[in-house]
């Protein structure tokens, strides 16, 4: 299921379905910084955080480029109102903008909107990066971040 975002006072769908399970970069993307980030965290390497954490940018806008393909995107079932990654880029810049004072103001708070929705989307099972972090962290014992469970105080 998708999720409304309004940017500039026009609703977009961000959906991590077919459309972003097929866009490579966005797969690449996603992996690499779990992978980073939990190799990292295992061996306690700042650097190699820090280096993660460095991309983030531009992780961002290829993943939030990547919600907005399946309703949004320039193929026979997209509207066409975000045909390429420029028109993204642009549109994440609004988005950050006119949330300024809110969570979504910076790229780590979308890319954790994005990474919630690709969850409810179930975009880790679909294109295996679930089962490919498992198979690789099964000595480590952290598990990857797709697979961590939020807790919740009472």
């Amino acid at each position: 299921m998708y999720k409304i975002i309004t940017i500039s006072g026009n609703d977009y769908k961000l959906e991590y379905t077919i459309e972003a399970s097929l866009y490579a970069d966005c797969v690449k993307e996603i992996a690499g910084l779990f992978s980073s980030l939990a190799l990292a965290s295992d061996e306690k390497d700042v650097s190699k955080i820090i280096s993660s954490v460095a991309n983030i940018p531009q992780t961002t806008l290829i993943v939030f480029y990547a919600g907005l393909m399946e309703h949004h995107g320039d193929h026979p079932d997209g509207d066409g109102k975000v045909p390429n990654i420029a028109t993204a880029k642009r549109l994440l810049a609004s988005y950050i903008r006119e949330h300024s004072e809110d969570e979504f103001g910076n790229f780590y708070g979308v890319l954790e909107l994005c990474i919630e929705q690709m969850e409810e989307d179930d975009f880790f099972n679909l294109t295996g990066i679930g089962t490919f972090l498992e198979d690789a962290f099964k000595t480590s014992k952290k598990k990857p971040v797709t697979q961590q469970k939020k807790t919740t105080e009472k």
